[in-house]
């Protein structure tokens, strides 16, 4: 036995309340609140499973991060370098000069 989507619950109760003589709107109105609840429910149960996941892995999660930011301000650093005008890209200060 294979439980049902909760869409298929929605479907076959907004047709019963339907043909009960309730209105399109109401009968949405009706079916809608207690999909909500479920849908809630599983978007909460997959929240806590991604959290204890992330937490699992957050090492290598933090390892990752940190090299896409290095990797991000050496990208900078050599547009910086290749935008800069080239005499000021080898600019000898004085007190370097020997």
């Amino acid at each position: 036995m294979t439980a049902a989507h909760p869409i298929h619950d929605f479907v076959e109760k907004y047709k019963k309340l339907l043909g009960k003589g309730y209105s399109d709107y109401k009968a949405f109105s009706i079916v809608e609140e207690e999909l909500r609840v479920v849908l809630e429910d599983q978007i909460d149960e997959t929240r806590i499973l991604r959290g204890a996941a992330l937490a699992s892995h957050g090492d290598s999660y933090l390892d990752r991060a940190q090299t896409v930011a290095e990797l991000e301000s050496e990208m900078k650093l050599n547009r910086f370098m290749r935008d800069m005008p080239k005499h000021q890209r080898n600019h000898d200060y004085p007190a370097q000069v020997e």
